[in-house]
């Protein structure tokens, strides 16, 4: 048995007690001083000191009380630490005193000697070495966790990691930012989850979302700089209901797993006047911050005419991209004019496609307003009283069917009228019949909604459908839309030319096709070179889509077809100055013979179009089912050698994919095909980025509203700013950034059911 500190005693004598029977101090005696003392104070300095003669003396913890004959006797406090993790030891001598010999460790039950006239420095050395000790303190502070590949891990609380968590709570549930140290929070959180959970102060929030923003924004600015091309913009002004105006900007680009992405880069307090000038600032100023006014492809924009005037001053900073010359051209040339457009005017400035279907839809509403005035009074009659809800309840039930109220729509957006008529239509039956019985009128008027009032509501539905349809498809986040523009196109082009002589609608057509003509029929580049690059349609798929849209429109395509030709090569020609380096070694292109018919060819087939096409495209310019790319090259006399147009040479003369499914993928086959061409493809990604709406914008404007809304509108502007981006930051890690407005739109009208 080893004479040493970590000695048990498990039966009879310790070798340190018998040591002291033999007159010898022990191992653990180093602070005795039990000799000196008896010499200065004599032996019964160990007794206590009574210093209460009304009630015995209490024994110390854990031992047993002391006789009778020492009940006056009162035993002196441990003080040391120690005690808390041991169990004191007594035993009674020979002349009747209880007195403590041992101590017993609380976790792993070993006994060290423990008197009283000892030291315990034996004890606190054992407390350090206790594996026991170690292990109870781990389990109780620390849980298992998973990692995301399924092992576990031992999770351990810190106080940093939960106020970064904080952060993210408040900017992702819009929750006010003294949160973290409300007293009903801190309950919660103690009870239900994390006893150490500590108050996080209003100040220390603020702290700690300005970090939390910052470190965001560096690994940001660090993508942008590391694995992106280029960026795509939008940007829009928003007026709050604190009477604050802010303008967005937002970036949209590929990340290196060619995926679409979505970033709100600014939210930036605009408070003078909203003209050119002062809007090109402040975007140039967000671009500044992260870098990137060197990497700009493209910017959408409405219609405003202050956008229009920003752009101009904002095209000399951001045309360094392709390093393309600034002029002075309209965004958008004729048909006849294009081949002496620009290369830069091609891309930089966008109009949003959204806001121009919104142009054309209200030209019909404005004159379909009586009709809608109907059911919108018959709306607001049922809804202007709880007994008149109660009662039309009540109605429903015993009809049979599920009871609902109707939600009104708002003037200034067209698709929540669309939205309105689409949910009352299921419930026309028993609306029409409650509404005839209850609404008051005079002798001999009229019902406030008759059978007519249906017949032709029901062909708006039907009308603006394919609107709706549209405007949500173009509004998407995580697949490119400017590829869907030239069907959406021809769509909307044969939509109102089949309505053109509908006798009841036929009054709101024409000024609907006036407006489609003023901005569409002159097709922006964009949306050519977009369509051309998506590999299921070509320069075959566009000879064919411009065929459809010249008798559509009753417009002549064909120099717009040579135009679009000739400025495709241009551009790639400036996408092989700056990337031409990037082709190690490229891979002959595949040649793919015997192809089935290909889908798109019924859809654009001649013979669907008969009588519209005729005279539309000159036969001089041999625009047979059998045109090759190659000889609209030949055609156009295009300058670039063939060395640097062969990638998009062989593109072009290659079959067309026929995937027409909904599961293609387009910018999944670019990536596929990016060591073949690998030039094209950079000019793909960057073309495929443009977004053709800026509901992104507006959609950050949503986000916004609820985050200064009637509780909030003391939050600064910075404040307001790292809130909207953390907030948007955070779907965008989700991939929870697709159609925010519309789905929360569509709720406003589908959640109202009574039962």
């Amino acid at each position: 048995m080893a004479g040493s500190d970590d000695e048990t005693v498990e039966l009879g004598v310790t070798e340190n007690e018998e040591r002291r029977l033999c007159g010898m101090a022990g191992d653990d005696d180093e602070d005795d001083l039990r000799e000196d003392r008896d010499a200065l104070f004599g032996p019964g300095a160990d007794d206590p000191i009574n210093v209460d003669d009304d009630g015995p003396a209490v024994p110390a913890c854990g031992g047993a009380p002391p006789p009778d004959g020492n009940s006056a006797k009162r035993s002196r406090p441990s003080t040391s630490p120690v005690w808390d993790d041991f169990e004191k030891l007594f035993k009674t001598t020979a002349d009747g005193k209880t007195v403590r010999y041992g101590a017993r460790c609380l976790h792993c039950s070993k006994i060290y000697s423990g008197f009283s006239s000892g030291g315990t420095g034996h004890l606190s050395r054992h407390i350090a070495s206790c594996v026991k000790r170690r292990e109870k303190t781990r389990m109780s502070q620390s849980q298992i966790s998973f990692n995301p590949d399924g092992s576990m891990r031992t999770w351990d609380y810190c106080p940093l990691v939960a106020r970064t968590q904080l952060v993210r709570l408040i900017a992702r549930l819009d929750v006010p930012i003294s949160m973290g140290e409300s007293e009903a929070f801190e309950e919660f959180i103690k009870t239900a989850h994390n006893p150490k959970y500590a108050r996080v102060s209003r100040q220390t929030t603020t702290r700690d979302i300005q970090k939390y923003f910052t470190d965001c924004k560096a690994k940001l600015v660090e993508t942008f700089g590391t694995s992106v091309n280029c960026v795509c913009l939008t940007s829009d002004i928003w007026s709050g209901n604190a009477k604050e105006d802010y303008l967005s900007v937002v970036a949209h680009y590929i990340n290196s797993d060619w995926q679409l992405e979505k970033r709100v880069l600014g939210l930036v307090l605009i408070d003078v006047s909203h003209n050119g000038q002062n809007i090109a600032d402040r975007v140039a100023s967000v671009l500044a911050d992260y870098g990137l006014t060197d990497k700009v492809f493209a910017v959408t924009l409405d219609n405003a005419s202050s956008n229009a005037s920003a752009m101009l001053k904002l095209k000399p900073i951001l045309s360094h991209y392709l390093g393309f010359d600034v002029t002075d051209e309209p965004e958008y040339a004729s048909c006849n004019d294009i081949a002496s457009s620009s290369v830069n005017s091609m891309f930089l400035h966008q109009r949003c496609a959204c806001h121009i279907l919104n142009l054309i839809v209200k030209e019909a509403l404005t004159t379909l307003k009586p009709l809608i005035e109907t059911f919108r009074t018959a709306i607001s009659f049922l809804n202007s009283s709880n007994q008149r809800i109660a009662a039309y309840k009540s109605y429903c039930i015993a009809t049979g069917v599920r009871p609902r109220k109707f939600q009104l729509d708002m003037e200034v957006r067209w698709n929540s009228t669309y939205l309105m008529l689409k949910h009352l239509f299921p419930h026309k039956s028993p609306f029409t019949t409650f509404i005839q019985a209850q609404y008051p009128r005079s002798e001999g008027e009229p019902f406030l909604l008759t059978d007519e009032h249906w017949m032709i509501a029901q062909k708006v539905l039907s009308f603006l459908e394919l609107f709706y349809d549209s405007t949500v498809t173009l509004s998407g986040v995580y697949y490119p839309t400017s590829p869907l523009m030239i069907h959406y196109l021809v769509k909307i082009a044969l939509h109102l030319k089949n309505y053109a002589n509908d006798i009841h609608i036929r009054s709101v057509v024409q000024p609907m096709i006036d407006k489609y003509n003023k901005y569409w029929r002159d097709i922006p580049l964009l949306y050519s070179f977009a369509f051309i690059l998506d590999p299921r349609a070509k320069m075959k798929g566009f000879t064919r889509v411009l065929r459809r849209l010249g008798g559509l429109t009753s417009t002549d395509y064909s120099t717009y077809l040579v135009g679009t030709r000739a400025r495709l090569t241009d551009v790639y020609n400036k996408y092989e100055e700056k990337y031409g380096a990037v082709r190690l070694r490229r891979t002959d292109p595949p040649v793919l013979s015997g192809k089935s018919r290909s889908a798109w060819d019924e859809i654009y087939d001649d013979d669907g179009a008969a009588g519209l096409v005729s005279g539309s495209l000159p036969g001089t310019l041999n625009m047979s089912r059998d045109t090759s790319a190659t000889s609209l090259l030949h055609a156009v006399r295009s300058s670039v050698s063939a060395s640097n147009a062969s990638e998009l040479v062989s593109y072009l003369d290659c079959d067309t994919v026929n995937h027409l499914t909904d599961d293609f993928n387009i910018l999944n086959w670019w990536h596929q095909h990016k060591l073949t061409y690998p030039v094209l493809s950079i000019m793909a990604k960057d073309i495929l980025t443009v977004p053709v709406s800026t509901i992104s914008s507006e959609s950050t404007f949503s986000m916004t509203g609820r985050i200064i809304e009637e509780r909030r509108r003391n939050l600064k502007p910075e404040m307001v700013e790292m809130l909207t981006c953390i907030k948007d930051w955070e779907a965008a890690e989700a991939r929870l950034q697709q159609n925010v407005e519309d789905k929360e739109l569509e709720q406003a009208f589908e959640e109202l059911y009574l039962d």
